[in-house]
């Protein structure tokens, strides 16, 4: 079994046949980890990418990202792949859809159009475990995550504040959900600011800045906590506080632990205090009417979902009905009435076992488990160390999504999976030397040094 990450390399052409190929390739390397940040930007800002049109632009987008590391090996003279464990999980499920397609699927063309989206997300996975080494591509994306989920959190808030039925106050949507933020359903924009925001928070209890820059990490931070808060979605509010401690109990094993505890004490404090001020309308009518027909109705439905499955995955247990074919199949085993399409489980997990059998499930639980192992071992000089620092976050927020995987489908969101894919990726890529290549390569492509400290 690998233990450790490593790195592959082989020439493929001599060094002096391109003088300038070393500047070319940190440029390139520059691109690509500002291309991530903007295509997941792209992807949250246009309603989190559940339209056809976002869908198919983050899918040429991926590729392009792709092509972007591809010619950054050529123009450095020689192919390196940062090896990491979750690649070989991640090809057997890449290999279990091929067989589907090959005609073991209940819905071929659901599971080709699935298998795609799927691609994607696997290569954001892989261009962010080869992009984001280095304290100067950590960094990059460290600061991108807090300052584009402050602006998003600001935004919805401002939103949410005039009451607006349209996103962006431009745009209507046809959902029967509540729209929130950029997002046309409320819990998925929960579930965006349930990875962004650990960001701000581990950031902001370390000892990488100094006070006046903490400060301002842990008010975004508080900001994007309260956003969920307001967006009155109760997975969100539960599965915020499990990220909590999961950060809590990550933080037991360092030193300077009882510092770090009072911190999150205070905010979840400060957090209170700001709830209770703000008063947020929409969840004090979703606490009032918890025990109405109502509530009790969305509820039972979530529950029936999850019931009707199971004869489902009883006669496909090993490998499912096919990548996406849920919704296909699901109407045939319901029990219950409804008008509305049920177009997802309410439960990644359960929609997995469904469409890709238990063989499937196992080789994520697999893929979990090396995520969380490799990263452990990341976090351990997290109060000074910019890598260990973005590991530490990347692994709360992952915690924090798939927590609210339990009742809800966030991962069936495109922007929400491309960016648990890239902070995944973040968080078991290999650490670099602290030498200057890597931060060079971070910066060729910038007009500004962002790798200056805020001190």
């Amino acid at each position: 079994m690998i233990t450790r990450a490593t790195v592959v390399t082989a020439p493929i052409v001599p060094a002096n046949v391109r003088p300038a190929s070393g500047e070319l390739s940190r440029v390139l390397g520059g691109m690509l980890a500002v291309g991530i940040c903007v295509v997941l930007a792209f992807a949250v800002m246009a309603f989190g990418s559940v339209e056809y049109w976002a869908t198919c632009i983050l899918q040429v987008a991926s590729a392009t990202l792709l092509l972007i590391w591809a010619a950054g090996q050529w123009a450095n003279g020689k192919f390196s792949i940062a090896w990491t464990p979750l690649f070989v999980p991640a090809l057997l499920l890449g290999v279990l859809i091929g067989f589907q397609l090959l005609g073991h699927t209940a819905y071929w063309y659901a599971t080709w159009v699935k298998s795609i989206q799927w691609a994607c997300y696997a290569t954001m996975f892989f261009v962010s475990t080869q992009s984001f080494r280095g304290e100067g591509r950590a960094k990059l994306l460290g600061m991108f995550l807090v300052c584009f989920g402050s602006l998003v959190a600001l935004i919805a808030i401002a939103q949410g504040g005039t009451e607006s039925d349209k996103v962006f106050w431009l745009f209507p949507t046809d959902t029967h959900s509540v729209l929130y933020g950029p997002y046309p359903n409320h819990a998925h924009y929960a579930g965006l600011m349930e990875m962004l925001l650990p960001m701000a928070l581990v950031l902001g209890l370390g000892s990488l800045f100094r006070t006046h820059a903490k400060v301002l990490l842990l008010f975004a931070a508080l900001i994007m906590a309260g956003s969920i808060f307001l967006a009155a979605s109760f997975g969100g509010i539960l599965s915020f506080v499990g990220e909590l401690l999961v950060l809590a109990i990550l933080l037991l094993r360092h030193r300077r632990r009882h510092r770090a505890l009072l911190s999150i004490l205070v905010l979840v404090l400060l957090l209170s205090i700001l709830v209770v001020m703000l008063q947020p309308a929409a969840l004090q009518e979703r606490l009032e009417h918890a025990r109405t027909q109502a509530e009790q109705s969305d509820v039972t439905s979530r529950v029936a979902i999850v019931r009707d499955s199971v004869p489902m995955i009883w006669q496909r247990p090993l490998l499912g009905y096919g990548l996406g074919n849920f919704v296909e199949v699901f109407p045939s085993f319901r029990t219950f009435y409804t008008d509305l399409l049920i177009n997802a489980a309410h439960n990644d997990y359960v929609q997995a076992v469904v469409e890709i059998g238990l063989v499937g499930f196992a080789l994520i639980g697999w893929l979990i488990f090396l995520l969380y192992r490799d990263g452990l071992r990341k976090i351990r000089s997290w109060e000074h160390d910019y890598e260990s620092s973005v590991t530490l976050a990347a692994l709360v927020g992952c915690s924090g999504i798939l927590i609210h995987s339990f009742c809800d489908f966030n991962l069936q969101v495109p922007a929400n999976a491309a960016l648990f894919a890239v902070l995944a990726g973040a968080a078991v890529t290999k650490r670099s030397d602290r030498g200057g290549a890597a931060r060079q390569g971070a910066t060729a492509f910038l007009p500004f040094d962002y790798v200056r400290e805020l001190r």
